[in-house]
């Protein structure tokens, strides 16, 4: 079924100003390391150096910086340990994360179930 409504006409401002906004936010971008920057080069470093790239993932033991393996959710235990692994951040390893994540999403599903029976017991006369 076709639309048969009238269309407003764009306004002959909001193009370029929307342009001049984007161009605005350009500058708030966080600077990265170019996209050629291969982690391995900041290996033997800090874990600050290491993580200014969004893409890589140090690991404590060995103090190496690594590609992050983008084709699995979690790093393989071959390529570094949950609890010596960093990415993002370098006070949260993986380990920590996943116990955190998983005690949250449990006190949310056990607080909106709660709060169901809740409500499906005040609508009962």
């Amino acid at each position: 079924m076709a639309y048969s409504g009238a269309r407003w006409p764009t306004p002959r401002w909001a193009l370029p100003f929307g342009g001049f906004a984007l161009l605005l936010l350009l500058p708030a971008a966080p600077a990265q390391q170019p996209l050629g920057a291969a982690c391995s080069q900041n290996s033997n470093r800090t874990c600050e150096e290491c993580l200014k790239n969004v893409s890589c993932l140090w690991c404590n033991t060995n103090n190496a910086c690594l590609d992050y393996p983008v084709r699995k959710i979690l790093p393989p235990g071959s390529l570094c340990k949950l609890s010596s692994a960093r990415w993002g951040v370098c006070w949260v390893n993986f380990e920590a994360l996943i116990i955190a994540m998983s005690v949250v999403g449990g006190a949310i599903l056990l607080c909106s179930n709660l709060l169901l029976l809740l409500l499906q017991g005040e609508e009962e006369p």
